[in-house]
């Protein structure tokens, strides 16, 4: 008759940013004596099917690119002739990542007439990784500047004027944020000087 067993699942790190991959763990302990051999299948809500192969009772996973929220974890180990098998469950929390956002301006200096860009790159911050969508609020004070909102491609956004008066403006880049990432801003400043 096969012993019975326990499986207990971990889940490292717990919780994981987006972006950041994610190490399921498996144990097999069995009711009895001996080493449970054999695989495990992790079956993950919302996530891939994945097995792995016990090595003195355990073997472990890693899961790349879960979205952002709770996924359920079944760790289903299959049994083999002197063991039965059995199942754990944990629960996989995955949150959204931090970015920073850095804006800057060409020509700076320009001259008054001149067409400026202005382009802010947002980025993950470490474990985080990916790319992040949505929009940028440019927020450009004094004469001629305003409040306009770009979309991201690749992570960039740009915004092009000519209607700066003479002066320094200070400049706020916005991330607005995404279902993955968090909002972030990134400040600069933009002098005009008089055309000659």
């Amino acid at each position: 008759m096969a012993t019975p067993t326990i499986t207990l699942v971990t889940v490292s790190p717990n919780p994981a940013t987006f972006g950041q991959s994610v190490t399921l763990t498996a144990t097999v302990i069995p009711l009895g004596t001996g080493t449970p051999t054999g695989t495990v299948t992790f079956v993950i809500t919302g996530g891939p099917t994945v097995t792995g192969t016990l090595s003195g009772g355990t073997t472990s996973v890693t899961v790349p690119n879960l979205s952002v929220g709770a996924h359920a974890v079944l760790g289903n180990y299959n049994g083999d002739a002197n063991f039965s098998p059995s199942t754990g469950a944990n629960v996989i929390l995955v949150v959204q990542s931090a970015t920073t956002t850095a804006v800057s301006s060409s020509p700076d200096p320009s001259t008054l007439g001149q067409s400026v860009t202005f382009t802010a790159n947002v980025t993950p911050v470490a474990p985080g990784a990916g790319v992040p969508t949505g929009t940028v609020t440019f927020i450009i004070g004094g004469s001629g500047g305003g409040a306009f909102v770009q979309p991201l491609s690749a992570g960039t956004a740009t915004l092009s004027l000519n209607t700066l008066g003479v002066g320094t403006h200070p400049v706020i880049a916005l991330y607005n944020g995404d279902t993955s990432f968090l909002p972030s801003s990134g400040t600069d400043t933009q002098t005009v000087n008089p055309a000659a």
